[in-house]
C-alpha cells in the first residue's frame, strides 16, 4: 500500500496530465480558430467555459503550451 505522499504525488500527476491533455486538444483542434481573438491572442474565458477548467489553471498552462 502507497503512502499518502505517494498516493496524493500520483493523483496529482494524473489531474495535471488530463489537464494538458484537455488544453492540447482545444488549442489543437479543428476549432482553434473559434478560441482566438481577433487581435491573435487566445480567448481564456471561452477555453475556461469549455474545458471546465478555471481560468487561472488555462493561464497557467497555455503560458506552458
Amino acid at each position: 500500500m502507497a503512502t499518502r505522499e505517494k498516493h496524493i504525488k500520483k493523483v496529482h500527476t494524473k489531474r495535471v496530465k488530463e489537464t494538458k491533455q484537455k488544453l492540447d486538444k482545444i488549442l489543437t483542434g479543428m476549432f482553434t480558430f473559434e478560441y482566438k481573438l481577433k487581435n491573435g491572442s487566445w480567448n481564456i474565458s471561452k477555453i475556461a467555459r469549455d474545458s471546465g477548467l478555471s481560468r487561472n489553471t488555462v493561464y497557467t498552462h497555455i503560458d506552458n503550451i
